[in-house]
């Protein structure tokens, strides 16, 4: 048969006796009866075959055996001690969130922490959403996404979105008429369905015009700011985005309603747990 496993509560027991001197004050640091303590020590010193206190009317005192063991078993408990009280501690409580890469970076993100300012017992966890249609992870309890969605989803509109061509200050300054935007590299991120030839009013653009397409409109903004040509802005969504880089409209009031918009999406069942709502609701005032 195997040596058995030293009990915790022996260590425990001991570590008390050991910092009081004393089987009956440990007994009253510990909630146990005197008789108690005495057990657990001699289960302790049986189970290891040493001798750790020497036992006095004026109470009790370690041998060397039992100091070494002190020193060798208090920084341990300690730990045990910290953790334990951590677990003991309202937790909080995570959200996972999540929402369109665009919208994440240029709008969600700079408000956040205001929420979690109202919000200190919520621990959040945001992750971006990407493709179309934009799915998030499963253990995502509540996000927001631009354009079509999944059906069986329960949806609430948020806000849609304007588009609108902007550049950096001295190109911007050349453009007298949306004609003039066909002079420069027009930037279309590839996955939008409302283009270039939308906002102009066109079926297609002239075979002249010079296109770069890119991923999103994170790089097409990043792209733009570099002097790499125009790009739509996509007000609300951008308008923090827009003016870090240093962009500019180029025509004053030139823009066009686009055809999607952003919705906050969960699930019906399980229903939305009260961080969830208390996030819903927060999003909804923003707007």
């Amino acid at each position: 048969m195997g040596r058995r496993v030293t009990s915790l509560n022996w260590i425990r027991v001991f570590e008390a006796a050991a910092r009081t001197s004393s089987f009956a004050r440990a007994a009253e640091r510990l909630a146990m009866s005197p008789p108690a303590v005495s057990q657990q020590i001699r289960a302790l010193e049986d189970h290891l075959g040493l001798r750790l206190f020497k036992r006095a009317a004026a109470g009790v005192t370690l041998t060397d055996d039992g100091r070494a063991l002190l020193t060798a078993c208090s920084i341990p408990l300690s730990q045990i001690e910290t953790v334990t009280n951590e677990f003991a501690r309202p937790r909080e409580k995570t959200l996972v969130i999540a929402a369109s890469l665009m919208l994440s970076v240029g709008w969600l993100a700079p408000k956040l922490p205001e929420f979690m300012a109202e919000n200190q017992n919520i621990k959040v966890d945001l992750r971006a959403l990407t493709g179309r249609p934009e799915r998030p992870d499963p253990d995502v309890a509540i996000w927001v996404a631009f354009g079509p969605y999944p059906a069986g989803l329960v949806s609430t509109p948020l806000f849609g979105e304007t588009l609108i061509p902007v550049s950096r200050p001295e190109v911007a300054s050349q453009i007298n008429n949306p004609d003039d935007l066909l002079n420069y590299v027009l930037i279309e991120p590839s996955a939008h369905e409302t283009t270039w030839a939308h906002v102009l009013g066109l079926p297609v653009l002239p075979s002249a015009t010079r296109v770069i397409k890119v991923e999103s409109t994170l790089l097409a903004l990043e792209l733009a700011a570099n002097n790499g040509g125009i790009a739509l802005a996509r007000p609300p969504a951008t308008d923090i985005l827009v003016r870090r880089l240093g962009l500019t409209p180029c025509l004053d009031g030139f823009s066009i309603v686009g055809s999607e918009a952003y919705h906050i999406l969960h699930y019906a069942n399980p229903s939305l747990t009260r961080e969830a709502e208390a996030f819903k609701k927060w999003l909804m005032e923003l707007h």
